[in-house]
């Protein structure tokens, strides 16, 4: 079986693919660069620690925060969001009758017999 492969390697394939393989190099770039800068912070912040004497030798890589330290704090700020009033979320529209207001002067014209 021959596989005619002039169609299968068109220009509109080829360019998709091309882009598709750039758009997964760049994310796969992008997430090297980030790990890294994160890994750079939590370095710099370990060594600002050690100068002060604020970490020892073996407390350097405990400087995550717990997850039930987290999550209390996740809860409160999720409170303090809550403490404003209930609202009734009901709409009052009052209708006002008046004959001309400036919203219905276009009608009132163009309502005008043409001669």
């Amino acid at each position: 079986m021959k596989v005619d492969w002039s169609i299968v390697l068109q220009d509109g394939v080829i360019i998709s693919l091309v882009g598709i393989v750039i758009v997964f190099i760049a994310l796969t770039i992008l997430y090297k660069v980030f790990t890294w800068i994160s890994l750079l912070i939590s370095l710099n912040i370990r060594q600002k620690l050690k100068r002060e004497g604020k970490l020892s030798g073996g407390e350097s890589d405990s400087l995550m925060i717990p997850a039930d330290h987290t999550a209390v704090i996740a809860m409160a700020l999720f409170l303090c969001s809550e403490l404003h009033d209930e609202e009734s979320n009901v709409l009052t529209i009052d209708r006002v009758s008046r004959i001309y207001s400036p919203w219905s002067s276009k009608y009132y014209n163009m309502r005008k017999p043409t001669r």
